[in-house]
């Protein structure tokens, strides 16, 4: 046998994700079993997208490169009203729902979900970022518009700018498209709360669960 299909042996009897299916995946911190199930899940939305056309909100953890699904979005506004794409930016609306409920497929942008808060909670009620339940670290988030709008308008007022990462390490490498590995983009969610407040918390929203 082989030192590499030893090893990939070896990592299928801890419940881990062999390296070489590592070098050639998206980052994930799944164990095995788990990384396969969510592997089956992410090819089930590609082909329910291609089959019966584009959803009413789309999985961004799906996405391998989730920074080129939402430049293309933006990109699709921008052609639509003829707009630079660099005078474009996106608002993120946080809707009262989830993905299995939605109600409003806007005409322009798009509805995202698959999110993860981690370190706070959001209110449906009040439509803000809220302190975190006791003992609970992790919590699902609603779905969120991507609203195209321009790139000048003031984001930060009365928000959040909270990061979204991949996944839980927070951490990452530049790849050659000058983007991090790991680091998505920044959104911005309501607070009642100063921003610095969730800032020292280490509030971030995740692409996935590490199980």
């Amino acid at each position: 046998m082989s030192m590499a299909l030893e090893s990939m042996m070896l990592k299928f009897l801890d419940d881990k994700v062999p390296e070489e299916w590592e070098k050639n995946a998206y980052p994930s911190l799944k164990p095995l079993k788990s990384w396969v199930l969510d592997l089956i899940v992410r090819i089930e939305f590609f082909s329910k997208w291609l089959y019966e056309g584009p959803p009413n909100s789309f999985w961004l953890s799906a996405f391998f490169f989730p920074q080129g699904f939402l430049t293309a979005a933006l990109q699709q506004y921008a052609r639509k009203t003829t707009t630079p794409i660099d005078a474009l930016q996106f608002r993120a609306c946080v809707r009262d729902y989830f993905e299995d409920d939605v109600r409003d497929v806007p005409d322009d942008g798009v509805n995202i979900h698959g999110l993860f808060l981690q370190g706070a909670k959001w209110s449906m009620a009040r439509g803000c970022v809220e302190d975190s339940d006791p003992k609970v670290i992790l919590v699902k988030f609603p779905v969120i518009w991507l609203e195209p709008v321009d790139s000048h308008e003031n984001l930060e007022q009365g928000c959040y700018m909270c990061p979204l990462y991949k996944t839980s390490t927070r951490r990452g490498e530049l790849s050659t498209t000058g983007h991090s590995t790991n680091f998505v983009r920044y959104m911005d969610i309501s607070t009642e709360a100063p921003a610095d407040d969730w800032t020292r918390r280490g509030v971030a929203l995740l692409c996935m669960t590490d199980d």
